[in-house]
């Protein structure tokens, strides 16, 4: 699933790159990159981690989520404190590129959730065969 939100968020990347040369030229670019990768590296550090958890146990997977969710608003918190004064790269093409990768990455998410043939009930086989 994040190979494939990651790849949908790869695609929009020239369109959102082209706009932030034509509204803030180089900077902007900068700016829009680094908004673009954070988006796909904040969703995609999730999937990967509860995948993880959920291969070990799945009772693992709640707290993997929470864990990473805190990791990551504590990192970015930091990134954006340490960056708030920042002229290497225009803020204005920052922030919405990051709402752009994130709405593509959310949206190519929910597609390939809902098109995934994942069985929702599970049975247990010794009482299905006892009936």
């Amino acid at each position: 699933m994040a190979r494939a939100a990651t790849l949908a968020s790869l695609a929009a990347a020239p369109v959102v790159l082209v706009l932030a040369f034509a509204a803030a030229g180089g900077k902007g670019v900068l700016g829009a990159a680094f908004g673009l990768a954070l988006a796909v590296a904040f969703f995609s550090a999730t999937l990967l981690a509860v995948g993880a958890a959920g291969r070990v146990s799945v009772d693992l997977l709640l707290p993997a989520a929470l864990l990473t969710f805190t990791v990551k608003i504590a990192a970015i918190g930091m990134l954006l404190f340490l960056l708030r004064n920042t002229t290497a790269f225009h803020r204005g093409a920052f922030a919405l590129s990051l709402v752009a990768g994130t709405c593509v990455y959310l949206a190519a998410e929910i597609r390939f959730a809902t098109r995934a043939r994942v069985p929702h009930v599970q049975t247990d086989e010794k009482q299905a065969g006892s009936r």
